[in-house]
Parts: structure tokens; sequence; C-alpha cells
């Protein structure tokens, strides 16, 4: 599909989509001088909101790219790969004490929420009568 198609397939700007190829994160096929996007970019840039809205930077999620395109499980690491690995690891134990932070912060508004709700209700309940 060409860029306007996937642009709106994935509900993202042709600019953002041109942006990703510039930094690495998209790299359709070239035919005739235009974009071609498959089934396979969809899944990237589904990717690549989850990871946004979870709170990863674009360089954190081209570093994950990354990482995984090149990760061989058999391979022995060197010590400049182990460190990458500790990186990665670090950085996925960091945003996962984030989001159970957030999940709290959500817990706490929902019962603010749900108190608020009840003393309306109350209120309206008062006032029917």
């Amino acid at each position: 599909m060409k860029i306007g198609q996937f642009a709106e397939c994935t509900g993202i700007s042709k600019d953002t989509i041109r942006y990703y190829e510039k930094i690495g994160l998209l790299q359709p096929e070239i035919q005739n001088k235009h974009r071609e996007y498959n089934d396979d970019h969809v899944l990237i840039i589904e990717t690549i909101i989850k990871l946004k809205d979870t709170g990863f930077s674009l360089s954190e999620i081209k570093k994950l790219f990354e990482w995984s395109e090149n990760m061989d499980p058999n391979k022995k690491l060197t010590a400049e790969e182990m460190q990458n690995v500790l990186q990665m690891k670090a950085m996925f134990q960091n945003k996962y004490a984030q989001m159970v932070q957030r999940e709290n912060n959500i817990k706490q508004i929902k019962e603010i929420l749900l108190k608020a709700e009840n003393k309306i209700e109350q209120l309206l309940e008062r006032n029917k009568r």
C-alpha cells in the first residue's frame, strides 16, 4: 500500500511515517520510486504506538528494535553485547516500575471518582423527594 493508505490504516500522519523512516524505525520497500508498505509495517507501527503509550521514547524503541533484530539466542555475547543486554534489562525494569506506579495512580483516581459518584447519587436521591 502507498503512504496515504498506510497513514489512513495506521492512524498516523504521513510526516510521522516519513520521520520513522528517517530515524530507521520503518524500512518500506521502494518500487518505482514509491514507498510500499505491508501488514508487517502495520504491526511495527502498532508496536511503536503501544510502546510510546507505555512511556518508551523513540530512541528506546529504536534500540529495542535493533537489539531484537540482531539478537541470536545461541551466540556467546561479547563484553559490549553483554553490557547492551544489561542496559536493556535495566530499561525494562525501569519501565515496569513506571507502569506499576501508573497502575497505582489509576487505582487511586478510580477510588476518588467512585466516591464522588456515590456522593452525587446520594445528593440526587435526597433531592428527588
